[in-house]
C-alpha cells in the first residue's frame, strides 16, 4: 500500500473510532480527498460501514490493528479486481462480513496481545509495543482458589476447575463445543455462544437483554410532540428493529452461508437500520449495568428444575457478557457460594465448574439478601466491586417455595428498590394461579408462601413451565 494511501487510511480510522455515526463519518471522510480514486473509495466504503465501525474502539490497539487488517486486504486485491468493480465489491462484502463475524464479541487482553505480536503492531514510530491496559481496572480475580468468607458463604471465583457433578446436557454440549487448549477455552467459543442461545426460548433472550439496563425501556419525555415518521430518514444506524431494516440486510436471509450471521447480528442489535429524525423520546438510562443472578439449588429444585434454572442462568450470562456487563452469580440453598464473572471468554471453564455445584437441603433466602446487601459491601477486598454494583439489577431463578423472609430482609429489599434496583423473578414450574390468588384479599393471608409474594412484587416476572418461558402480567380485574 502506498504511503499516501496508508496515511489516508489512518486518518479515516481515527475519525471512525471517535465519531461512530455513519452519516457524519461519511461526510467528514469524503471531504478529505476530492479525487475519485478507487483506493480512497474502498477505504471510505469499509470504514463507514456499520459492520466495521460497530466493532472498533477508541484506543491505540484498535486503530493500529484495524489499519493493518484493512491495509492487508487492499494489498491482496489484484489488478483485475481494481479493473472490475463488481468483483471488487464482492470481495469487499466478504471482507466486511468476515470482519464482523470474527469480532462479534469483545477481544480480551490475551487476544489483543496475541494479535499485536502476530502482526507486529507498534505504538507509532517508537518501535514500542502497544499498551493494552487491563480488564476493566482493578483485578479482583487471583489464583488463591476458593475463599471462605464466613460460615456458609464461599467465593468460588477461583475454583480449581473441577466439575462437581454432571452438567445439564445443554451446558455440557456448550462446554465441549467451546473447548480449546487455553484456560479460557476460547477456540470455538463465539460459535458455541451463538449456537447455545439459538436453542433457547426467545423470551429468555429478551429477558437477558432487558436485565441490567434498569428495565431498558424507560424513557424521558422531552416535552415535544413526535413530528417525524419512518419516512423522515436522517441516516443509518444499528439495532434490531425489523421494520427499519436496510434491504441489504434482508439479503443475508436468502443464503444459507449468511443466514446465521443475520441472526447473530439481530441478537447483538447490529443490523443496519434507517434512523428516524424524531428525537421526542430519549432513553432515560440506557447504560448497561451489572447484574446479580441467584440460582436456587435447594432440595425442592433438585432434578429437572435445577437443570432448567442453570441452563437459563447461563444464557443470561452469555448475553450480558456481550455488553461487558459484570455479573455476580450466586448459588444458594442453606449455604451460598458466589462467582464474580468479568470476562466469560477467559473465565469460562471456572464458571462452568461453578455452575456444576449444588447444595440441596433447605432454603435460607435471608442469608442470600444479607450477603448481597450487607456482607459483600462490608468486606475491604470486595469494596470496589460492591461500589460498582450499586443500583445493579437482581434476577432470582427459583421455584419460590421459600422459607419465611425476615423484616430485616424485607427492609433491605425495599431500600434497594428505592435506590433504583430492578427486581426480576424467574419462576421454575411456578403456575400463574399461584400468583393470581395473591390478588384476592379473602385468600391472601400470613400462611401464603413468602416466595410467591416476592415474585409477585418484582418489577418483571417470568414463569417457566414445560420448557416454555412467558412473562407474567397481573390478572385484569373484571368490572
Amino acid at each position: 500500500m502506498r504511503k499516501r494511501h496508508l496515511a489516508y487510511l489512518r486518518r479515516a480510522v481515527s475519525i471512525v473510532t471517535t465519531t461512530k455515526d455513519g452519516v457524519i463519518m461519511l461526510d467528514l471522510i469524503s471531504k478529505m480527498r476530492a479525487a475519485r480514486i478507487p483506493v480512497y473509495q474502498m477505504i471510505r466504503d469499509i470504514v463507514c460501514d456499520s459492520r466495521f465501525y460497530c466493532v472498533v474502539e477508541d484506543d491505540l490497539f484498535w486503530k493500529n490493528y484495524s489499519v493493518a487488517v484493512i491495509s492487508n486486504f487492499i494489498d491482496s486485491l489484484s489488478p483485475d479486481d481494481w479493473k472490475n468493480e463488481e468483483k471488487r465489491t464482492g470481495k469487499k462484502e466478504d471482507f466486511l462480513n468476515s470482519w464482523l463475524a470474527n469480532h462479534l464479541f469483545p477481544l480480551s487482553i490475551e487476544e489483543k496481545n496475541r494479535k499485536a505480536r502476530s502482526m507486529n503492531l507498534k505504538a507509532g514510530d517508537s518501535d514500542k509495543p502497544i499498551p493494552l491496559g487491563d480488564d476493566d481496572g482493578e483485578e479482583l480475580i487471583s489464583d488463591e482458589g476458593d475463599v471462605y468468607i464466613e460460615s456458609g458463604i464461599t467465593d468460588m471465583t477461583n475454583s480449581l476447575e473441577k466439575i462437581h457433578g454432571a452438567l445439564p446436557d445443554a451446558i455440557q454440549h456448550y462446554a465441549d463445543s467451546s473447548r480449546g487448549n487455553s484456560p479460557g477455552m476460547r477456540t470455538d467459543s463465539h460459535r458455541a455462544d451463538a449456537d447455545y442461545l439459538l436453542q433457547l426460548d426467545p423470551v429468555i433472550v429478551d429477558l437477558a437483554k432487558k436485565i441490567g439496563r434498569s428495565g431498558g425501556t424507560a424513557h424521558e419525555i422531552s416535552g415535544k410532540f413526535q413530528s417525524a415518521s419512518r419516512s423522515d430518514i436522517s441516516g443509518v444506524t444499528t439495532g434490531n428493529d425489523l421494520n427499519s431494516l436496510l434491504p441489504s440486510e434482508l439479503v443475508m436471509l436468502g443464503a444459507n452461508t449468511t443466514e446465521n450471521l443475520f441472526y447473530q447480528r439481530y441478537v447483538q442489535k447490529r443490523l443496519q437500520l434507517f434512523s428516524s429524525a424524531s428525537r421526542s423520546c430519549k432513553p432515560a438510562n440506557d447504560k448497561s449495568g451489572p447484574i446479580y443472578i441467584c440460582v436456587d439449588t435447594s432440595g425442592s429444585m433438585e432434578g429437572q428444575p435445577e437443570v432448567t434454572a442453570k441452563t437459563l442462568a447461563l444464557s443470561v450470562a452469555i448475553v450480558a457478557q456481550r455488553d461487558k456487563r459484570p455479573i455476580c452469580m450466586i448459588n444458594y440453598s442453606h449455604n451460598l457460594s458466589f462467582f464474580i464473572l468479568k470476562d466469560l471468554q477467559w473465565q469460562r471453564k471456572k464458571f462452568l465448574s461453578f455452575l456444576s455445584h449444588s447444595y440441596s437441603g433447605g432454603n435460607d433466602e435471608n442469608k442470600l439478601f444479607y450477603f448481597i446487601f450487607k456482607k459483600l459491601r462490608s468486606m475491604p477486598q470486595y469494596q470496589s466491586f460492591a461500589d460498582s454494583f450499586k443500583g445493579a439489577d437482581l434476577l432470582i431463578i427459583s421455584d419460590f417455595i421459600w422459607s419465611h423472609i425476615s423484616k430485616e430482609s424485607t427492609s433491605l429489599i425495599e431500600n434497594a428498590r428505592n435506590e433504583g434496583m430492578k427486581l426480576y423473578g424467574l419462576g421454575i414450574n411456578t403456575r400463574p394461579y399461584q400468583l393470581d390468588i395473591l390478588d384476592d384479599p379473602a385468600k391472601r393471608n400470613n400462611e401464603m408462601p413468602d416466595g410467591f409474594n416476592f415474585l409477585k412484587e418484582c418489577h418483571y416476572r417470568y414463569l417457566c413451565n414445560d420448557g416454555v418461558v412467558n412473562e407474567y402480567f397481573d390478572r385484569q380485574m373484571i368490572l
